[in-house]
C-alpha cells in the first residue's frame, strides 16, 4: 500500500512539473528572440547612421565643389547674377518635374495625365563676357600661370597645386613672363572671397622675356583661412592675366 501511494505521489509530481517546464522553455526562447532582435536592430541602426554620415559628407563635398566652381567662373569674368539666376532655374525645374510613377502603376497612366499648363521656364542666356584688360601680344604678358607649393632653381613651379591647407608653409603663384620692360612694377594682389587680403610689388631693373617669375605668401603675411582665394598679377597697374583661383581646405 505504501509503495502504491509513493508511486502515485511521484507520478503526480512529474505531471505537475510539465507545464512549468514548458513555460520555462517558452520564456527562454522569447529571451533569445528579444536578444536577436536587439542585436539586429543595433546593426541596422549602425548601418543607417553610416549611410547618413556618408550622405552628409557627399552633400558637403558637393557644396564645396559648387562654391569652388562658382569662384572660378567669377574669376574668369562670369557675372555672379548670371550664376545665381542659373541656380534658381535649376531649382525651379526640379520643383516642376513630375514625380516618377510608382512601381505598381501602369506605364500608360503617365501618358494619360492632363497636359502641363505651367508657363515654360525662360532659358537664361549667358551674358557676353568682357575679357579682363590684357596687354597686346607684343606687350607685357604672363603665360602658363599656376599655383604651386614652391619653385626650382630656374624660378619655375615645382608642381601645379590649386589646393592648400591652413598648415601649408607657403603658397606660390608662378608664370612665364614675356616683354616686361626694365623698370616695370609687377604687383600681385591676393584676395579671399573677392576681398583683398595682401598685395606685393617689386620693380625690375632689367627686362624680363621668356623667364619665370613668382610671388608667394606665407603665414606671416596673412593667415591661411579656409575658403576660396584668387591672386591677380599686373604690370604697371595693368592686369596681364585673369585672376588665378585656388582653395584653402580644412585639414
Amino acid at each position: 500500500m505504501c509503495s502504491v501511494v509513493a508511486a502515485a505521489l511521484t507520478l503526480s509530481a512529474c505531471r505537475s512539473s510539465e507545464p512549468q517546464q514548458t513555460v520555462t522553455a517558452v520564456y527562454a526562447e522569447a529571451l533569445s528572440s528579444i536578444e536577436m532582435l536587439r542585436v539586429t536592430a543595433t546593426v541596422a541602426r549602425a548601418r543607417i547612421q553610416t549611410t547618413l554620415d556618408y550622405a552628409g559628407t557627399r552633400v558637403a563635398q558637393a557644396d564645396a565643389a559648387g562654391a569652388f566652381l562658382a569662384s572660378n567662373l567669377i574669376s574668369l569674368g562670369t557675372e555672379s547674377a548670371y550664376i545665381e539666376q542659373s541656380l534658381q532655374q535649376v531649382e525651379e525645374f526640379n520643383t516642376l518635374a513630375p514625380p516618377n510613377p510608382a512601381a505598381n502603376e501602369p506605364a500608360h497612366s503617365v501618358t494619360a495625365q492632363a497636359p502641363h499648363t505651367q508657363a515654360p521656364i525662360a532659358i537664361v542666356t549667358p551674358p557676353a563676357l568682357t575679357p579682363p584688360p590684357t596687354s597686346t601680344q607684343r606687350g607685357p604678358r604672363l603665360e602658363n600661370i599656376s599655383m604651386a607649393s614652391g619653385v626650382n632653381e630656374f624660378d619655375c613651379a615645382i608642381d601645379v597645386n590649386p589646393r592648400f591647407t591652413p598648415a601649408s608653409t607657403a603658397i606660390y603663384v608662378v608664370g612665364r613672363a614675356f616683354a616686361i620692360p626694365a623698370g616695370a612694377t609687377i604687383t600681385s594682389s591676393w584676395r579671399r572671397a573677392g576681398t583683398e587680403v595682401v598685395s606685393f610689388s617689386f620693380q625690375r631693373e632689367h627686362e624680363i622675356n621668356d623667364n619665370c617669375i613668382w610671388f608667394f605668401i606665407d603665414q606671416s603675411d596673412a593667415p591661411f583661412t579656409v575658403g576660396f582665394w584668387s591672386v591677380d598679377i599686373s604690370v604697371n597697374g595693368q592686369p596681364v592675366t585673369s585672376p588665378v583661383a585656388f582653395q584653402i581646405v580644412g585639414i
